[in-house]
């Protein structure tokens, strides 16, 4: 059965090889399949699927709870979508809303009160729709406004989430992919933290990149229990290419709310351990400082002298060669002095990251030969006599490299803020 009862059309990420004319990509029924497992309910009556695309999410959970009464929404209404959607549950159990998701009235036009639902399941789009006031009593009612330092941080992946944690009952499930930017971007800390206090996190899957072909977007799989209790340690997981997942990695709370991404806390794990002799610290216990440069990339041809950007970073030459600024970047003394006063200067001594790219991670230079300028793409990190050299090497390692790599986060273009320098271990 298919019930229409509006229309208010999302995008997601870009168009690509294989998504719909509106640009948005779908879940394979691999994954589906991966996600419903997870879930450990043997006989929900109401399962809700929001935002159900092409149906291999609802396909799989109607495969697999037969019984249960299904309930999709979705806001594609072309007729290819409709029946694809329908003729996955062709019996009684099964109806389909055309309307929009995050509307605030959405139980209403479905005819399922707040707090009823035993089973969500959700592949939210991950685009920031245009702010309603509707918006912020979703995530009111979901316990989740005061998570945010600004209520128009919340994207769309987000007000799903809230969405259905309104509709589910005490206890129920919701299981949904998630993007990286809630898993392990900073602003998100207070709803990571939120949702590790309020609920149950039973796991967090990290994916392979591609699994959703056209896009190398890094997602989760997740799985919580609606006020079940607090998460007090959060187990991590990741899935290989083949499907197969790596061993847990249980984290605290108070580590997974800074983030919740597998590879990240399985580097931290085995930093601890102590090898060739040295003790592990954080990079921030090696600095006296973390220094941004502040010329922008449409400034750097006007600009008096020559600016270190991300392309003049020297690809790597072998185990035990150390990459240095080139001479052509060094600024005189008389140089320096006028120019530290327009803008930051990186010194000699100094190890230069690139701070945002596909390709940060093995993006390094040691300041050598004098002060130069740098672009606000780079990070200049100040380390201590003691531990300088010890650090680079470490950056120039395949170690260090996934370190970098980890620690970043974001789509296409992966950024490192300074907190995710600070808190490397070497």
């Amino acid at each position: 059965m298919t019930a229409e009862t509006g229309y208010a059309g999302h995008n997601l990420i870009r168009s690509g090889r294989t998504s719909d004319p509106s640009g948005r990509y779908y879940t394979s029924p691999e994954l589906s399949r991966s996600l419903i497992e997870r879930i450990n309910v043997p006989k929900p009556q109401l399962v809700l699927e929001l935002g159900s695309g092409s149906g291999a999410l609802c396909a799989a959970a109607a495969s697999r709870w037969q019984a249960a009464r299904l309930i999709t929404v979705d806001t594609d209404k072309s007729p290819s979508k409709r029946q694809s959607v329908h003729s996955l549950g062709q019996t009684p159990q099964h109806i389909h809303f055309v309307h929009d998701a995050l509307d605030e009235d959405l139980p209403n036009k479905i005819g399922v009160r707040l707090g009823t639902v035993d089973v969500a399941v959700c592949n939210p789009p991950y685009i920031r729709p245009r702010w309603r006031a509707d918006f912020g009593s979703i995530l009111e009612d979901a316990g989740l406004s005061g998570a945010l330092a600004s209520l128009h941080d919340a994207g769309a992946d987000l007000l799903f989430l809230a969405q259905n944690l309104r509709l589910l009952r005490r206890k129920g499930k919701l299981g949904l992919i998630l993007p990286d930017g809630l898993v392990t971007a900073e602003r998100f800390g207070g709803v990571r933290r939120a949702l590790l206090r309020q609920h149950l996190i039973e796991q967090v899957v990290q994916l392979p990149r591609g699994v959703f072909k056209g896009t190398e977007a890094q997602t989760y799989l997740a799985v919580l229990s609606k006020m079940a209790g607090e998460t007090d340690q959060l187990t991590l997981r990741q899935m290989g290419p083949d499907g197969q997942l790596s061993s847990a990695v249980d984290v605290p709370q108070e580590f997974a709310a800074k983030r919740m991404d597998y590879t990240f806390h399985a580097q931290a794990s085995s930093a601890h351990r102590v090898q060739d002799g040295y003790r592990r610290i954080q990079v921030g216990d090696a600095l006296t400082d973390v220094i941004r440069g502040s010329i922008c990339s449409s400034e750097i041809g006007g600009f008096p002298t020559a600016v270190f950007h991300l392309g003049d970073f020297a690809k790597p030459d072998g185990e035990n060669t150390i990459r240095i600024v080139p001479n052509r970047f060094s600024l005189s003394d008389s140089a320096a002095r006028m120019m530290s006063s327009r803008t930051h200067l990186a010194w000699p001594g100094d190890i230069l990251l690139a701070r945002v790219g596909r390709n940060l991670h093995n993006r390094l230079a040691l300041v050598v030969h004098g002060p130069c300028v740098i672009s606000d793409c780079i990070f200049a990190l100040r380390a201590t006599e003691e531990h300088r050299e010890r650090l680079y090497r470490f950056l120039e390692s395949d170690a260090g490299q996934r370190a970098l790599a980890t620690s970043a986060h974001g789509v296409a273009a992966r950024f490192l803020s300074k907190r995710n320098v600070l808190e490397i271990q070497f």
